[in-house]
């Protein structure tokens, strides 16, 4: 507890709210048209919004999440001072994530999911901009499928990690394919690079995206404009970025469910292919990087302009 004392109430209460108020004094020197304002690892929303005298637009990945998700909750076997400190660390930090982000000018979300949840924390209702893949790097090639199953996220149940074994226990041993995991990182130091990434997307059957709370689901994208095929938990960002028996499935919180599916395209290849198709033609109409930036563009030029 008093480790982070300092860097909890000194360092991110104070100091940085401090810093925030210099940054915003300098971009206001600077006579811009309007500040495009990203979240803050330490406050999520952050200072800056409450100093920025500039037209600015908040875009929000979504709001600070400890404060508002159950499965983020303290367990029972922490310490009574650690509680006591954290919910009081938390409650500050809700509190300063709120009164940043209503002192925006403008407010983005990514997502239709997105957007829910910032009228829920903030009662703000954003305009929406979604997030898109770059096409050129996200491709498929003729590479021949492996006997494998593609998890991109860390393996906590808060990705879906334990829901992902279960349905691949459920799959007989003679067919169960291999459950690649990745998350990333090919190790706690190195960053996987993109190259690497699209050759895991192109070689595994299916990939699975199984977060609850994904509040886009920038993995489905990116599997789909490599012409393979995704199976989704049908909740938050997915709903929007897989069509569900188009160019994946969509499936409930259910392990044998997710199993029957994994099972369906192994011995069903030419779905595998049908799925994958349509999955890049899906992406290459929607969700490359310079449509999404185009939308991105004519937004901030609406608000400049006061037209919303």
């Amino acid at each position: 507890v008093f480790n982070r004392f300092k860097k909890d109430f000194i360092d991110t209460f104070y100091t940085l709210k401090n810093v925030h108020k210099k940054i915003a004094r300098d971009i206001d020197k600077g006579d811009y048209d309007i500040v495009l304002v990203h979240t803050d690892i330490s406050t999520q929303a952050p200072y800056l919004l409450r100093y920025l005298k500039t037209k600015n637009v908040y875009f929000c990945l979504e709001p600070l999440r400890n404060a508002y998700e159950y499965s983020l909750r303290l367990k029972d076997n922490v310490f009574v001072l650690n509680i006591f400190y954290e919910n009081l660390n938390r409650w500050i930090r809700k509190n300063i994530d709120r009164k940043n982000a209503r002192s925006a000018n403008h407010i983005l979300a990514l997502s239709l999911f997105g957007r829910e949840r910032i009228i829920a924390a903030y009662d703000l209702y954003p305009k929406i901009s979604y997030l898109g893949i770059d096409e050129s790097v996200f491709k498929p090639s003729n590479v021949k499928k492996k006997n494998q199953v593609f998890f991109v996220a860390e393996k906590y149940p808060i990705y879906g990690y334990d829901l992902a074994q279960q349905a691949m226990n459920l799959i007989p041993k003679k067919i169960r394919p291999d459950l690649k995991i990745i998350d990333w990182k090919k190790n706690n130091f190195e960053r996987l690079s993109d190259e690497e990434l699209v050759g895991l997307y192109r070689e595994s059957l299916v990939t699975l995206s199984l977060s609850k709370f994904d509040t886009f689901g920038l993995v489905p994208l990116e599997s789909m404009a490599c012409g393979t095929p995704v199976i989704a938990l049908n909740v938050a960002g997915y709903r929007e970025t897989v069509l569900n028996n188009k160019t994946g499935y969509l499936t409930d919180f259910d392990s044998k469910e997710i199993s029957e599916k994994i099972i369906y395209l192994l011995l069903h290849p030419e779905e595998v292919k049908r799925l994958g198709e349509n999955g890049r033609k899906w992406t290459e109409e929607k969700w490359t990087w310079n449509k999404q930036i185009e939308e991105l563009n004519k937004l901030l030029i609406n608000f400049v302009k006061n037209e919303f």
